[in-house]
């Protein structure tokens, strides 16, 4: 199974501006997962109108707190770029894999940007395809790449931004930025629609986490108590995650215990099979075995076969 996802969007920007912001753009606070970005290969066409780049990037990853223990060795991967700028045409097209970890999941990108008048027009697609395990959690994993694609394009196209205004001629940075120097970015905070996301998501998290104890409090009991939000889904769980990631947080449920209270008809049952399973078994009156004899316990076993 192969899963597909296309965004469109408009760049307030010109194509030239945004075009070297593109190439500049690592590293930036919003791209913390980016360890290191290596240009490869780089070079003019033969008839000097296409300008190729082949770039190798190095991106740390998250996992689920679905997903397997071990299913891959490291978090890292490497990611390779390659891009196609038409000078003339006001065209370029980037695309996108990662080289390892491609039986788990292998997702392959596509942005391409055209030049409109003063702003671009950009078009990017993504394919994500899962090889690991049985459909249900093949299809999984593609779905969590196809939603992870989307949360990150929001805080790149914040990075895209971010480059572009630093690249402006009034810029204080811009000759830092162009000369490889590096930045000394402050620290970001989440915007008001990301941290209205994230304070929403922790109510969630805080909500089922309530819910679950309160239906290990009740016990045996067949009725489930009710509640007006719904159980958090994993996929929710997975951003609420990499979002505490992305901007240095800590997350909420670190500060409470992870044990949840025991409750007391469990504890009841726990004691009562220990002092059962403690009792010393009391021979049959109407038998004359000796159950303490373990001559005589071989013996009963052989008595027992069929001849």
């Amino acid at each position: 199974m192969v899963l597909h996802h296309t965004d469109q969007t408009v760049i307030s920007y010109r194509f030239a501006d945004v075009c070297q912001a593109h190439t500049l753009r690592y590293p930036n606070p919003f791209s913390p997962h980016v360890i290191s970005s290596d240009i490869i290969e780089r070079g003019w066409d033969s008839e000097g109108k296409i300008f190729k780049t082949s770039r190798l990037v190095l991106k740390r990853g998250t996992l689920p707190s679905w997903a397997p223990r071990g299913i891959v060795e490291k978090s890292e991967t490497w990611v390779l770029e390659q891009s196609v700028l038409d000078v003339f045409g006001g065209e370029m097209v980037v695309c996108s894999r990662n080289l390892d970890h491609r039986i788990v999941m292998e997702v392959i990108e596509r942005l391409s940007i055209r030049a409109r008048g003063e702003v671009c027009d950009a078009t990017t697609s993504v394919q994500v395809t899962s090889s690991w395990g049985f459909h249900l959690v093949r299809k999984r994993i593609e779905h969590y790449g196809v939603s992870r694609f989307q949360r990150q394009g929001k805080t790149a196209r914040l990075g895209l931004d971010m480059t572009i205004q630093i690249l402006q001629p009034n810029s204080s940075l811009r000759e830092k930025l162009l000369d490889g120097e590096r930045l000394n970015y402050p620290p970001v905070t989440p915007s008001s629609a990301v941290a209205a996301r994230l304070q929403a998501l922790r109510a969630r998290a805080k909500a089922n986490k309530q819910r679950i104890s309160a239906l290990l409090q009740r016990g045996n009991s067949d009725t489930e108590p009710q509640h007006g939000n719904e159980g958090m889904s994993k996929e929710e769980e997975a951003e609420l995650k990499e979002l505490e990631t992305e901007y240095g947080l800590v997350s909420e449920s670190s500060h409470e215990s992870s044990s949840v209270d025991t409750p007391p008809s469990m504890r009841r049952w726990f004691w009562w099979w220990r002092w059962h399973l403690g009792q010393s078994p009391q021979p049959d009156q109407t038998s004359n075995v000796n159950l303490d004899s373990p001559r005589t316990h071989t013996n009963v076993s052989s008595a027992g076969r069929c001849s």
